[in-house]
């Protein structure tokens, strides 16, 4: 083991030293947020209340400018989503194992279930509706970037106890997943199975694994393979929204301030190691 992951270490035992915020297996409004999301997806499971709230919601979209709805949906895209857990995980390290086992998990639920259930998106079977960005017809059952996002809303929920940072999350998480009915990608309740499996997905993961600080050199080295990972997701994928060229530019700037946050986090331990070191 190098000076350097001694020094990180030793801070981080300073650190776990003093009162912190610790996830809990037994949280009960993380609890309570998720019976809301069944009781939601209960009541849309009626087919009239499901149509009611897309039209209510989508019509509705008319009145806001198309480049802010894209720019805003277009944060469930899992380069947007994980450039931002790559910023929320260079200040809580202890979390990487746990929002990896949770990325897989909720890619591959959600991935099963639109393979299974094939269901058709509001495109394919109506005809007067708000569309903005590419028209899908297939695969709408659950919500892909309802899902992302909700992931990100409870890694930040369980990860941090400060009352502020979950409001905000879970409030950015709801906007990004009604979004998805404003461009008329998914129907009501496409989303809250979406959000289901989002926030069961790191609930799961934090019970599977146990919060464990990894070696810093084995910190730098995930999250800069996901930075690249993600970087290269962005340039090889279609963009959903091709006559909007912010919604691009946004994708490009989360990742560099993903990777701007990172290097600050590299300079600031190693800041911090030398002066353990010192004295």
């Amino acid at each position: 083991m190098t000076k350097f992951d001694q020094g990180i270490i030793q801070a981080n035992i300073k650190k776990s030293a003093l009162p912190r915020s610790l996830p809990s297996k037994n949280d009960t409004s993380f609890l309570w947020g998720l019976l809301i999301l069944v009781a939601a997806f209960l009541l849309l499971m009626k087919e009239s209340v499901n149509d009611a709230y897309f039209f209510k919601i989508n019509q509705a979209s008319q009145h806001f400018s198309p480049e802010l709805l894209a720019s805003i949906t277009d944060m469930g895209n899992g380069v947007v989503t994980g450039s931002i857990l790559v910023m929320i995980l260079c200040f809580k390290p202890a979390w990487i194992l746990r929002v990896l086992l949770a990325a897989v998990i909720c890619l591959l639920v959600t991935h099963l279930l639109k393979s299974y259930f094939d269901a058709p998106r509001p495109a394919a079977l109506l005809e007067q509706i708000n569309i903005i960005g590419d028209v899908r017809h297939s695969k709408s059952f659950p919500s892909g970037h309802t899902a992302t996002i909700f992931l990100l809303a409870g890694t930040a929920y369980l990860s941090s106890r400060r009352l502020l940072s979950r409001i905000f999350f879970v409030s950015l998480a709801i906007i990004v997943a009604v979004s998805r009915i404003s461009v008329g990608a998914h129907w009501p309740i496409d989303l809250a199975l979406g959000a289901i499996i989002g926030w069961l997905s790191i609930y799961a993961a934090s019970l599977i694994c146990k919060e464990r600080l990894l070696s810093p050199r084995y910190q730098y080295l995930i999250l800069t393979a996901l930075l690249l990972l993600l970087g290269t997701l962005s340039a090889i994928s279609k963009n959903e929204f091709p006559q909007m060229p912010i919604v691009e530019q946004l994708q490009q700037l989360y990742l560099v301030v993903a990777a701007f946050c990172l290097y600050v986090s590299y300079l600031f331990n190693r800041h911090m190691t030398t002066s353990n070191i010192i004295h």
